[in-house]
């Protein structure tokens, strides 16, 4: 009996502990999206588009898609015709959850569709939401400059 009590107690005491720690912190939770994609992101909310500069460098934003949890926005490089960077304009981050699968899903999704060359990307296992709207952004963004998606 004085066994199952102190087991119990500690049992308690641990889950408390595991709930109550963040190692991210309130004030690393936007850390995974570059400076100013808050401001970029609501500036280009709902739209999606293209620039082009001499050296033969297209960027293409994507269009910004509701996931449930959060927005995702996508911003692609193309040089050449070949897909070279995607940055994140808007990802996930109402909670700290959500911001830390943001954080740790957008770089596998962007290697998935840098060496896919295309929006279809296979997808992060427990970051669905995010990955799909990965991809309907990038697709979005890949279509306003006319690159297969």
């Amino acid at each position: 009996m004085k066994r199952a009590l102190i087991v119990g107690t500690g049992t308690v005491a641990g889950v408390a502990a595991v709930l109550a720690l963040n190692p991210a912190g309130a004030s690393t939770i936007a850390a995974g999206l570059p400076s100013g994609a808050a401001n970029r992101s609501a500036a280009a909310a709902g739209t999606s588009g293209s620039s082009s500069t001499s050296s033969g460098t297209t960027t293409a934003t994507g269009s910004t898609v509701d996931v449930g949890y959060g927005t995702v926005q996508v911003q692609a490089t193309l040089q050449g015709g070949r897909i070279v960077d995607i940055q994140a304009l808007a990802l996930p981050q109402n909670d700290g959850h959500s911001a830390r699968i943001s954080q740790q899903a957008f770089p596998m999704l962007v290697q998935q569709a840098l060496a896919a060359q295309s929006s279809q990307v296979a997808g992060i296992s427990g970051a669905s939401y995010t990955s799909s709207g990965f991809a309907e952004s990038l697709k979005a963004a890949l279509l306003s400059v006319g690159h297969a998606a």
